[in-house]
């Protein structure tokens, strides 16, 4: 736990405990069911208001390198007059980066804890906002990485690629999503929370998240295309080896035609028992096999 005193109360709590949740307690009088709930993630984001507090729940995409796509974090509000508590259930660079920011800006600080709890919970959440942003990152280079290697032959390698960047933009787009509505509640509860001049602020985070989900779905957009254009490839690629085949199995009738008559005894004992006939029955189909090659490269079929 981490507390930064100004104007207003930062309580930053990680992984909390009973004990944590006893010292929150003693801060507000929260709702016990409130309380309860800090103890474990929530399975979806929310904005309650209450009599004299806000409570929050805001959930953050963040990219697993392990599992190659994004998954869940969460941050829990509780939001007073002159504090805001939260608590998050692993280490979150954003909210590390708003401790930095604090203790090394004193203007900064000045800002973020001046006046009220309005303008501190949107530095916070403008700064999960620009991580969610750098969150992109990923799925940005990705994109440009198929977009060089599409023409290179790699189309096999490249449509698990493009499977694996598919399913991290909807586990992305699964989890932000719903968070566009949960900043459009808060504008409105906090208009009552705070008075009517914090929704020019509250507002902001909506459009800044509007133009993250925006470039998320350009991104869709482009991989979307770029997918079809590499089966396109796939598919030409194998219709081409299914035409060598086929005009293999073509070149090679004659051949087979030219065996399979020594499976009838008449011509087996006439011309097996004749060398001569058989020499020049065999040279007869070797040639004409050897015609019918040349035409096919000729034709480009080879």
């Amino acid at each position: 736990m981490r507390i930064i005193k100004h104007k207003l109360i930062w309580i930053d709590v990680l992984n909390p405990t009973k004990k944590d949740v006893e010292f929150v307690r003693k801060q507000h009088k929260f709702h016990p069911i409130v309380l309860d709930e800090l103890l474990h993630t929530s399975a979806r984001s929310r904005v309650e208001p209450y009599d004299n507090y806000l409570y929050l729940t805001y959930h953050l995409p963040m990219y697993d390198r392990n599992i190659k796509s994004s998954r869940r974090a969460e941050v829990d509000f509780l939001i007073t007059k002159d504090k805001i508590i939260t608590v998050h259930y692993e280490d979150l660079e954003p909210l590390n980066n708003f401790w930095r920011r604090l203790n090394n800006d004193k203007n900064f600080k000045d800002r973020a804890m001046g006046d009220n709890t309005g303008r501190m919970i949107y530095q916070l959440i403008e700064e999960i906002l620009a991580f969610s942003h750098r969150q992109l990152r990923h799925i940005e280079e990705s994109v440009s990485e198929l977009s060089r290697e599409l023409f290179k032959n790699q189309e096999a390698r490249l449509l698990e690629q493009i499977s694996y960047l598919k399913r991290d933009i909807l586990d992305y787009s699964i989890i932000s999503e719903p968070q566009k509505i949960i900043l459009e509640s808060l504008k409105e509860v906090g208009g009552k929370f705070w008075g009517e001049n914090i929704k020019i602020y509250l507002s902001d985070l909506a459009g800044d998240h509007l133009k993250i989900m925006q470039e998320l779905d350009n991104f869709k957009e482009t991989v979307n295309a770029l997918e079809q254009t590499n089966s396109q490839l796939l598919n030409a690629k194998t219709n081409a080896v299914m035409q060598r085949f086929t005009v293999l199995a073509f070149l090679t009738f004659p051949l087979v035609l030219f065996t399979s008559m020594f499976n009838v005894s008449f011509i087996s004992n006439y011309i097996g028992n004749n060398p001569i006939l058989f020499s020049g029955a065999f040279l007869f189909v070797l040639t004409l096999t050897i015609l019918m090659l040349l035409f096919a490269r000729k034709k480009g079929w080879l």
